[in-house]
């Protein structure tokens, strides 16, 4: 497997006119059949960030226009491969990451579907979803407004989300008592 040598510069802030200022460089070397993960994990670990506390936004300009990639999948990390091995040049798309906080960071795991990392900002979550058998990515945005966190919940609809496990069987829990308890009861009196 080919390694490919990256310029990555973070620390940093978009200005007004699209330019990444107040900067500091690294230079990371990684796999060229890198998974997002891989990519993620080791620009992460080069420049010292702290995955449980913080996030990071992973950008690169594209000389013609004036926009912005962002790499947050697979398909992006081997666009950006193509691209780098297409034009060798150390310095040309340099990776520029945002770091950002996350406080409300989760980190889990689960049978079906393992989430990397839930991010909350603004009141939208974004979470990092890995599928298990295959080495597909995938990057979900959920809007928190919606979220259920009250166990007391009496109005179920189809695809509500819910905080956690535990207030999800708290409300199914009720709703499934409420909707399906019968009364069995026998006459007290045979004479009415």
């Amino acid at each position: 497997m080919d390694s490919l040598a990256i310029l990555v510069m973070h620390s940093g802030k978009w200005d007004d006119t699209n330019c990444y200022v107040d900067y500091t460089i690294e230079g990371v070397v990684f796999k060229e059949q890198s998974t997002f993960l891989d990519f993620y994990t080791t620009i992460a670990k080069q420049i010292g960030v702290d995955m449980n506390n913080k996030t990071l936004k992973i950008e690169y300009k594209v000389e013609e226009s004036n926009k912005r990639m962002v790499i947050h999948n697979d398909m992006g990390v081997r666009v950006y491969v193509m691209l780098k091995k297409a034009n060798i040049d150390f310095n040309k798309f340099p990776i520029c990451i945002t770091i950002l906080d996350s406080c409300d960071r989760q980190i889990s795991q689960c049978k079906e579907m393992g989430v990397l990392a839930t991010v909350a900002e603004n009141d939208c979550h974004d979470m990092i979803v890995v599928e298990p058998e295959d080495t597909n990515v995938a990057f979900l945005s959920i809007d928190i407004t919606w979220v259920i966190s009250d166990e007391s919940n009496k109005h179920v609809e189809v695809d509500q989300v819910y905080k956690n496990k535990s207030i999800l069987k708290a409300v199914m829990e009720r709703y499934a008592i409420k909707e399906r308890f019968q009364y069995k009861t026998t006459r007290s009196n045979s004479i009415r």
